[in-house]
C-alpha cells in the first residue's frame, strides 16, 4: 500500500507538510491473455514487484472456450511451443518472475474478466492490479468493451495500465 504523505489538493498542501513517500507493497497482481498488451503488462508488474519486493500474483480468465490447467514447471521449448497462447502467456510469467527473483503464483480462473480479476486482487489482497490495454478505439471499443476500463471503473484498488505500442 502506498501511504499518502499528504492529502487535499494543491492549493491546499504547504511545502512544510511534505515528507517521504513509501510503499509496502506485498501483493501485485497482473491479469493475462496472451496478448503483447498484456505480456507487456505482466513484464511492468514484474519489475514492480521486484523493486517493492512483493509477490506477484499472475490470473488468466479462461473464457469457457478450453478447460486449460496450469502447466506444470519447468517446461522444455518443445513443450511450450505446443501450449495454447494463454498459457503461454503464464509460463512467460512465471520465467520472468524467476529470472527477476520474484515470488509468483499463477492462477486459472473462469467467468466475466473484469470481474474475476477484481476478485482475485481482492482475495489476494493485492495492493495493485497491473493490466494490458488493446488499444481499440471507436466502435470496436464500444462493441467489445474494455477489460483494462471495467477494471479501472469498477476497482477501489490502483490499478496501472499498460498501454499497447
Amino acid at each position: 500500500m502506498i501511504t499518502p504523505v499528504v492529502t487535499g489538493a494543491a492549493a491546499t498542501v504547504q511545502l512544510s507538510d511534505l515528507g517521504v513517500v513509501s510503499s509496502t507493497l506485498k501483493v501485485v497482481l497482473t491479469a493475462t491473455d496472451g496478448s503483447e498488451p498484456a505480456v507487456r503488462a505482466t513484464q511492468h508488474a514484474v519489475l514492480i514487484a521486484k523493486i517493492s519486493g512483493a509477490r506477484l500474483h499472475v490470473v488468466h480468465v479462461d473464457v469457457g472456450i478450453d478447460e486449460l490447467r496450469v502447466p506444470e514447471l519447468p517446461i522444455s521449448d518443445a513443450q511450450y511451443a505446443r501450449l495454447d497462447p494463454a498459457l503461454r502467456a503464464l509460463v512467460i510469467a512465471q520465467r520472468l518472475a524467476e529470472l527477476n527473483g520474484v515470488e509468483a503464483q499463477l492462477e486459472i480462473t473462469r467467468g466475466g474478466v473484469a470481474r474475476c480479476i477484481i476478485d482475485a486482487a481482492k482475495r489476494e489482497d493485492a495492493e495493485l492490479i497491473v493490466v494490458g490495454d488493446t488499444g481499440r478505439t471507436g466502435l470496436s471499443r464500444l462493441a467489445l468493451g474494455s477489460v483494462a476500463e471495467a477494471v479501472v471503473k469498477a476497482s477501489t484498488l490502483p490499478v496501472l495500465v499498460v498501454k499497447a505500442d
